[in-house]
């Protein structure tokens, strides 16, 4: 039946209706009959025999092929009579088209008298007309078409009307001729140079460090048309970076999709499998508690951005994020009150905790205790979570302010430099573990294994549009100020010999207080780079756990291409060979070796009594103008005065080295704030006196920052009379907030404590 075509059906149907309705009235009859039934010989329709029917239906269903063929046939003949026409009408245009530009104008006008003026305007017309015809017709693109047809066509010709002989002298559809205006060329191109900016612009933002950081694994690369890229991970949702690309830039329209599309291919999402290990605590912690609050009801959305901006006055003002403001210091986040705020919940936190394990020593084993940072999940009740949550969201305010600063700081550094400055920006690469293209077993044992030091980097001069990737390899593993100089010491001497203009350095890294925020490399920065022949420089920090940039992708491709030497059969030993090896396949990167010897000889010379630089974890900026004095501040300052840099913006304060022998201080007694080594989280745990609402109180350090310290204080009942609370009084101050460490205090009753009465006259006459 599904062959047939309707009318064959309706029949087909019609006939089994009939035979149904003659099969019931025989059927009829025979139950209705009381005598015996005719004999055959009486029957006036005697019924077909089984030859015959079988003959019937074979004959339908020839009758029903043949018709199909038809069909077939009639469809065929009118799609070949569609195509005849085509190439008839091709076939006059063709002939119309034999005549030459000269032969067609002496037939227009035949024996009439016409000027040699007019005569040679419609040959120009004709052969024009001509060669525009044949390029169309040999053009083996669509778009070479499509730009003829748009060169010829416009207002004009409709204006005259003469549209229709266009089309019939170049044979040319005519639904090319009536597209809109939009397709034309101009447009076209007009609209690819809006994508181009619009592309570029996307690219630029995407690859921003605040909106995606670098990695700096070997095999963490991508490759799209031959072109190989190292990885970046998006550090937010598409849906956030869009909304903040269109804050920046008001005067682009681009949806959301069209954002997505342009994304540079290497610019991906991290996956559990490029699980990332340097997250920022300070964004973890939080996130956990506006998780927790989010899935209670309490808080509507999940934006740590916002929120941090809708308690302060201007996210861009550094006393309002840093909680200075006197409009908005003791603003807090609107938060849902209903509920029992009574009530226990728990969540999560990335806290420090001390253990107890087992460490054999001389043939012994000793407990000793241990620091470790451990995912843990707490229970409290819910008005200490939402304390806990304004608290860390104050602390917040400031952590978001100090990464935008310091990264616009680094972007408009580096498009205003002049010709008289260079910034280098450096980090550490983890150490390339050296081997053999094969080895025996023995050489996986520690003793044999050696490691080499990376101290990788990128130096951008003013007024040069190519930057210059470096590195320098070394076998000592020290990554110490002393370390540091002697790496840096063969690029300065470069930039000196090849850019003799060059004045000011401007140093970017990250923060870590054991390598380049600390006293030994303030110092030598303001030693060294004048002994270096430069007058001043700067040495800014990127904020803690957000210092990802172009160095960590130096490191990642030597490290990569040391392996790929070594799969090639070349032997990489130790830290020498590996010099050589990258050294001899001439690649861009300026590479420079640093003898373990030179290490050792600077690190000796290093004084060990230099003075504390006050509130050094605090510190983004330090400025060198006069050798051994530095002006020190909060944040990177990028204003007006900046040739002198000599500004007093964002709490800037000097110090100077003045290196001398100093007493040790006696045992028992502490530093005062300044010389409290906050970079050392071994003080989590011990006592200390801190300042609140100007009284002392006694406290234990549960945690601490770059910037601040978590507290659990005692209450005061008396002179010198202090007491547990029933409920922990834990509460974050600022570093200056600290007068100074303390011994635990001792019982005086079974309930109440004092300080020392000797360290409690010397706080009490301060």
């Amino acid at each position: 039946m599904k062959d047939l075509s309707e009318r064959e059906k309706r029949r087909k149907r019609a006939y089994w209706r009939r035979a149904q309705r003659q099969s019931r009235e025989r059927k009829k009859v025979t139950e209705n009959q009381v005598t015996p039934p005719q004999s055959p010989e009486d029957d006036p329709q005697p019924q077909m025999s089984r030859q015959g029917t079988a003959g019937r239906k074979k004959i339908k269903r020839r009758d029903s092929k043949l018709y199909r063929e038809i069909q077939v046939l009639k469809e065929a003949l009118k799609q070949q009579k569609r195509k005849t026409d085509k190439f008839r009408k091709r076939c006059e245009r063709q002939q119309q088209n034999t005549e030459s530009p000269r032969s067609k104008t002496q037939h227009l006008f035949g024996s009439i008298p016409v000027s040699r003026e007019v005569r040679k305007t419609l040959v120009f017309h004709h052969a024009l007309i001509r060669n525009i015809s044949k390029t169309y017709a040999s053009a083996k693109h669509k778009n070479t078409r499509k730009i003829i047809v748009a060169l010829v066509k416009g207002k004009i010709l409709r204006k005259y009307k003469l549209t229709y002989k266009l089309q019939e002298s170049l044979a040319i559809s005519r639904k090319q001729l009536t597209n809109s205006e939009q397709s034309n060329l101009s447009n076209k191109l007009k609209y690819r140079s809006l994508c181009h900016r619009l592309h570029n612009k996307v690219l630029s933002f995407m690859t921003r460090d605040e909106n995606s950081r670098l990695t700096a694994g070997k095999s963490q690369t991508i490759t799209r048309g031959k072109i190989k890229m190292q990885k970046r991970f998006l550090n937010d949702t598409m849906k956030n970076l869009h909304r903040r690309f269109l804050l920046e830039n008001p005067d682009c329209k681009i949806s959301y999709s069209l954002f997505c599309r342009i994304r540079p291919f290497w610019v991906v999402q991290p996956s559990i499998a490029d699980r990332e290990s340097c997250l920022c605590k300070v964004h973890e912690n939080l996130g956990f508690l506006v998780e927790k609050l989010h899935s209670l009801g309490f808080i509507g959305g999940t934006d740590l951005e916002e929120m941090a901006e809708s308690v302060c006055c201007d996210s861009n003002s550094k006393d309002c994020m840093y909680n200075e403001c006197p409009a908005c210091k003791d603003k807090d986040f609107s938060v849902a009150t209903e509920g029992d705020i009574q009530a226990s919940v728990f969540f999560t936190q990335w806290t420090t905790e001390t253990v107890v394990r087992e460490k054999s020593k001389e043939g012994k084993k000793e407990k000793v205790p241990v620091k470790i940072t451990v995912k843990k999940k707490t229970e409290t009740t819910l008005e200490n979570l939402l304390k806990l949550f304004q608290n860390q969201l104050t602390n917040f305010k400031r952590h978001l302010f100090n990464i935008k600063q310091q990264f616009t700081y680094f972007r408009e550094l580096k498009k205003n430099m002049t010709d008289r400055e260079c910034l280098i920006h450096v980090d550490f690469s983890e150490n390339y573990a050296c081997k053999y293209s094969s080895e025996i077993q023995a050489v996986h044992f520690a003793s044999n294994q050696q490691q080499a030091t990376l101290h990788t980097g990128v130096l951008h001069v003013g007024g040069v549009d190519e930057p210059m990737c470096f590195s320098t390899i070394s076998p000592s593993k020290e990554k110490g100020p002393a370390a540091i100089w002697t790496h840096l010491s063969p690029v300065l001497e470069l930039v000196k010999s090849s850019y003799p203009n060059v004045t000011m350095v401007h140093f970017f890294s990250d923060g870590p207080c054991t390598q380049y925020r600390q006293k030994g490399n303030f110092y030598l920065f303001c030693t060294k780079l004048q002994e270096c022949g430069f007058q001043s420089g700067t040495w800014n920090f990127l904020e803690a756990s957000h210092s990802k940039g172009a160095p960590d992708g130096i490191g990642g491709f030597l490290k990569r291409t040391a392996d790929r030497l070594v799969s090639h059969g070349k032997d990489i030993p130790n830290a020498e060979l590996l010099f050589s090896a990258l050294l001899d396949i001439q690649m861009s990167v300026k590479l420079f070796y640093i003898s373990e010897e030179n290490i050792d000889e600077a690190i000796k010379s290093m004084p060990n009594n230099l003075p504390v630089v006050p509130s050094t974890m605090r510190i983004h900026q330090v400025v060198t103008l006069t050798p051994g004095q530095i002006i020190y501040r909060d944040v990177s300052c990028l204003c007006s005065t900046r040739q002198t840099m000599e500004c007093q913006c964002y709490n800037s304060k000097t110090f100077t080295f003045e290196v001398q022998v100093t007493a040790s201080t006696p045992e028992g007694k502490s530093q005062n704030s300044s010389e409290i080594p906050w970079q050392n989280s071994d003080i989590i745990g011990q006592w200390c006196c801190v300042k609140y609402d100007d009284a002392i109180y006694p406290g234990l350090i549960q945690d601490l920052n770059e910037t601040h310290v978590s507290v659990k204080c005692m209450h005061r009942i008396g002179v010198n009379r202090f007491f547990w609370p029933r409920q922990d009084d834990v509460l974050w101050y600022l570093h200056e907030d600290v007068i100074r460490m303390i011994p635990p205090p001792t019982s005086v009753t079974s309930r109440h404590m004092e300080i020392d009465r000797d360290i409690w006259s010397k706080i009490s006459d301060l």
